[in-house]
């Protein structure tokens, strides 16, 4: 038996089968999850013609993925939103040449095609050029219709150059570091899930492109240019940057990077700066000094204006993020909206210059808003006031159309990232549909829309958050049953419950195995204004911990057919510190089960383990050898002797942010205390599970211990033997090292 079908069959809860030849409705399983079609958003020529879209497929059983390359028209909408053309299967990173012909990669190789002489699955590469190296974050842009440039961002050493990587990797030095000593004599040492190899940098170049009308083919024009070569500075930033970090012009590339006179372990400042695309100068910084990181940039139409983010507070990285415009021409950056209390997240121009389209993170959504842009002179310019244009989902990559109509990626909690037009008329109709693609799930049962509810908060500020039922639920209560509870809390903690997809932390999945969900934003949470957000700062476990258990409490009050004896809580990184603050304060006996992933257990002890010092610094006010009292005041180790609730620890060998110590002494303090608990450990994840295997386990062990601790103990036991049975399905793969649950018989503290 599946994981999935167990929790939901022992939890009373039964899927509806349609009847004749309808096919039985499915919830969504973690193995549906985990293998669904993973969309990227989508890429749209200059023409506003024809899109492409990156997808991504993942094997739940085997950990393999398959990379392909997707075709929609933006004339009229598909009649079968679900039999999209599959245009190129093992390739990735599309980039448009001109209206109907791409280029893509496939391993090293950069490969071109066409969308009206492709054929569905095309595997085979027509080769433009194959890299020395491995390369990523593809762009372009376009001269003429035979004439494109190509800029992209490599890993290179200490030469600058794409043809002296191999040399550097099978050098002494470079290996020595590999394999035996790493010497460093300034942070940072190690950074998320890598450790800083400080010989290798990313770094921006820029290949000429030509198009041969006898040969009907695309062709490299000479070598790759060096934008930055010689320089310290590293762009996209790693380990987590993007192609969001650099945008391209006619004449120039604009890419923001770390300042190289600031130590980035505890400096969030960031530069922008501009360069000229044929790499004739170096890289000159155009953003002004004396503030903290900035990104996101954006090129005008004709390439005379730069728009990018900027915070003012170095350090801080939950700073508000503000427009700036800067001047090619006056070379001089103005801000505008300093009262908009809210952080945008992407900028976009629309065809002719006149307007910018820009995502924010707003009242747990990411809006789309439109603003003109009146140019009152060279040095300065305004944005008009802004209209509201989609305000429901999370959208992603706006692009306008010749015809005036803009089409956007946009997921919810319902399905992953789809095509979206917005017409004149401000209807929008959807061009996509990949979540129902596969034959699998064509009938997948999510259940009711969530819903958005607000409640009074700690010091009575209005806090939010979402509820979502199971899938059939009535088919429970109409008997006068009730349902359990699942809380999940974000990470972050500058955060929010965005709905949006995801692969992780979906909550339908929560859903599906038969608990009711709530997902709060708590003080902290991003998208309700900057005071909201910084209401946490300092106040890790009063304010959002009064925040979300009042929003706990009301929900059981106002959803009568909810369980108060069946209450469960998860979260992960700061929500896993929450979970642990939680347990030390469980004196009620509210909770009957927890789980951490990645979570804090020493405030004091994190400051001196993590990477980004600066994120400590700016929580809890200050360095601990100033502020000692800051980081003791709210540690969930002070509290381990009112710890009572069975646990479950997650945590990953590769977590630089949390250092996997963490995990293991909370599960010490469980142990020790007799507490019925359990350690899941993947030796090869960093932060989060990414691995598809690995993150089946994750499913399987995290909805396993919610579940087992508020059903009786014959069901108790039935579960896990149908999720052991689940996992020892998959043991020719790579399994995560798994501590057994301390003895029931032998633990005298066992929570009633």
């Amino acid at each position: 038996m599946k994981l999935g079908s167990a929790v939901f069959a022992l939890l009373g809860l039964v899927c509806s089968t349609a009847s004749g030849a309808n096919a039985e409705a499915q919830v969504l399983l973690p193995e549906h999850l985990i293998e669904a079609r993973r969309p990227s958003a989508s890429l749209i020529n200059d023409e506003g013609t024809h899109a492409l879209i990156p997808v991504q497929q993942f094997s739940a059983r085997h950990g393999n993925k398959s990379q392909s390359i997707y075709y929609v028209s933006l004339g009229k909408a598909p009649e079968n939103i679900r039999d999209l053309n599959q245009l190129i299967f093992n390739g990735s990173e599309p980039v448009f040449l001109a209206e109907k012909d791409f280029a893509y990669l496939k391993g090293n190789t950069l490969c071109q095609a066409r969308i009206e002489s492709s054929f569905p699955g095309q595997s085979f590469c027509h080769s433009i050029t194959t890299f020395p190296t491995s390369v990523q974050n593809l762009r372009s842009v376009r001269h003429s219709p035979t004439n494109v440039t190509l800029v992209f961002s490599a890993k290179v050493y200490e030469d600058g150059t794409l043809d002296g990587v191999q040399a550097a990797e099978q050098s002494e030095a470079v290996q020595d570091w590999k394999n035996h000593a790493r010497v460093y004599d300034t942070l940072l040492v190690r950074h998320w899930d890598q450790w800083v190899n400080n010989r290798q940098k990313s770094q921006l170049f820029a290949l000429n492109l030509s198009y041969n009308h006898l040969l009907s083919r695309w062709h490299a024009s000479g070598s790759p240019r060096a934008l930055m070569k010689g320089t310290q500075l590293e762009t996209p930033v790693g380990p987590l940057g993007s192609a969001a970090d650099f945008a391209v012009s006619d004449t120039h590339v604009a890419f923001t990077a770390k300042d190289p006179n600031k130590n980035s372990a505890w400096h969030t400042k960031q530069n922008l700066y501009l360069v000229p695309l044929n790499a004739t100068s170096g890289p000159v910084q155009v953003s002004v000094n004396g503030r903290g990181w900035c990104g996101s940039p954006a090129f005008s139409p004709d390439g005379q204006m730069l728009v990018f983010l900027q915070q003012y507070e170095d350090g801080l990285e939950s700073d508000r993020k503000e427009v700036q415009i800067y001047s090619l021409l006056s070379q001089k950056q103005s801000s505008f909206w300093p009262d908009w209390d809210m952080s945008p997240s992407e900028l976009a121009f629309t065809r002719n210059g006149s307007h910018l389209l820009l995502t924010v993170v707003e009242d747990e959504q990411t809006k789309l808003y439109r603003a003109e842009v009146h140019r009152k002179s060279e040095s300065k310019s305004t944005l008009k006031q802004r209209q509201l244009l989609v305000d429901y989902g999370h959208v992603l990559k706006p692009h306008e159309l010749l015809d005036g109509r803009i089409a956007f990626t946009r997921s919810t909690f319902d399905y992953p990232n789809d095509l979206f037009v917005l017409e004149p008329n401000m209807t929008i109709t959807k061009y996509s549909d990949f979540l129902h693609m596969s034959a699998e799930l064509p009938n997948l049962d999510l259940g009711k829309e969530a819903e958005q509810f607000s409640y009074s908060g700690k010091d009575n500020v209005t806090a939010h958050g979402w509820y979502m039922e199971p899938p059939q639920y009535e088919q429970l209560i109409k008997d006068g049953g009730k349902v359990p509870l699942c809380v999940l809390i974000h990470g972050g903690p500058e955060s929010d419950w965005n709905n949006g997809w995801s692969t992780r932390w979906n909550p339908r999945v929560f859903a599906a195995a038969g608990f009711a969900v709530i997902m709060l934003d708590p003080s902290g949470s991003t998208g309700f204004g900057q005071e909201y957000t910084n209401r946490i700062l300092k106040h890790w476990g009063d304010r959002p911990y009064v925040d979300i258990m009042n929003g706990v409490h009301y929900i059981l009050d106002t959803k009568p057919h909810l369980d108060r004896d069946r209450v469960v809580g998860a979260g992960g990184s700061f929500g896993g510190y929450m979970v642990n603050w939680i347990q030390g304060h469980n004196d009620d006996h509210l909770f009957k089960a927890l789980v951490t992933h990645d979570g804090m257990f020493n405030t004091l002890s994190t400051f001196y383990t993590t990477d980004e010092l600066y994120f400590a610094e700016s929580e809890f006010g200050g360095v601990p050898w100033e502020v000692h009292e800051n980081y003791e005041r709210f540690s969930p180790h002070h509290y381990v002797h009112r710890w009572n609730t069975p646990h479950l620890i997650v945590h990953g060998g590769q977590d630089f942010r949390l250092d996997p110590s963490e995990g293991i002494a909370a599960f010490a303090a469980l142990q020790r205390r007799g507490i019925p608990s359990r350690y899941v450990y993947f030796p090869n994840e960093g932060h989060w599970v990414l691995d598809p295997k690995n993150s089946q386990i994750w499913h399987t062990e995290v909805l396993n211990w919610l579940t087992k601790w508020i059903l009786p103990k014959n069901a108790s036991e039935s579960l896990s033997e149908s999720a052991t049975e689940s996992v020892l399905e998959q043991k020719q793969q790579p399994q995560p090292i798994l501590v057994q649950e301390a003895d029931r018989d032998r633990n005298p503290l066992v929570f009633q």
